[in-house]
């Protein structure tokens, strides 16, 4: 395989992957509402998820910042 073949390859992998990931969500939703959970649950939910990553975020920043403060 020729260096054009390699990069086009590589390529359409990253495209498929984006599109997957800009799939996802809505596949998600729709999952869960074939599934029986409502859209209010889970708008919850995706708050739930999104607070909790948010919050792990957070959490090296914060730990740092205490350290540095504590030591003056």
């Amino acid at each position: 395989m020729n260096e054009s073949q390699r990069q086009l390859t590589e390529n359409a992998g990253s495209e498929i992957f984006a599109a997957a990931g800009k799939a996802s969500p809505p596949i998600t939703v729709s999952g869960l509402a074939v599934a029986g959970v409502s859209l209010q649950d889970w708008v919850f939910i995706a708050t739930l998820i999104y607070t909790v990553v948010q919050t792990l975020l957070l959490m090296p920043k914060l730990v740092k910042f205490v350290q540095g403060w504590r030591r003056g």
